[in-house]
């Protein structure tokens, strides 16, 4: 009954999560889909980054990576770089139009982060975060 539990208070949570951001980031008019924004998060974040970085990351195969990139590509919120380790592939970096995107991601992401865990001390916060990564790990390994 246990696996019930934990289940059912993270459906609600999960949802909510991901509302909140769509809601969030639709209000900045920025006419591109959630899964636009992870991409952009991604290259961010890896740096260097390629096409397969992102699809390894994301579990996706490369068609719909490409599909992704091209999208992000002609609204020039990324562009592609030779790679200097790989000359078979390239990077991807963020447009100056799209490091301004992140910056106001980044402060949607903070206060969401604020409202979620507020009433919650930096123990329980912790705790949660390590059984959160132990579990996303238990699921990719047995799949």
């Amino acid at each position: 009954m246990q696996e019930r539990k934990s289940l059912d208070r993270l459906f609600p949570l999960v949802h909510s999560l991901k509302r909140q951001l769509h809601n969030r980031i639709e209000q900045l008019n920025l006419d591109i889909a959630p899964m636009h924004v992870r991409v952009l998060k991604i290259i961010n974040k890896k740096v260097p980054c390629t096409a397969i970085d992102i699809a390894n990351f994301l579990n996706r195969d490369k068609s719909q990576v490409t599909r992704l990139l091209n999208t992000l590509i002609t609204q020039e919120l990324i562009v592609k770089e030779p790679n200097p380790e790989d000359k078979r592939s390239q990077c991807l970096r963020l447009t100056d139009k799209s490091q301004q995107i992140m910056g106001e991601i980044a402060q949607i992401d903070k206060k969401i982060h604020e409202q979620m865990t507020d009433g919650i001390t930096e123990e329980e916060l912790i705790l949660f975060e390590n059984i959160a990564a132990k579990m996303a790990k238990n699921l990719s390994s047995n799949s």
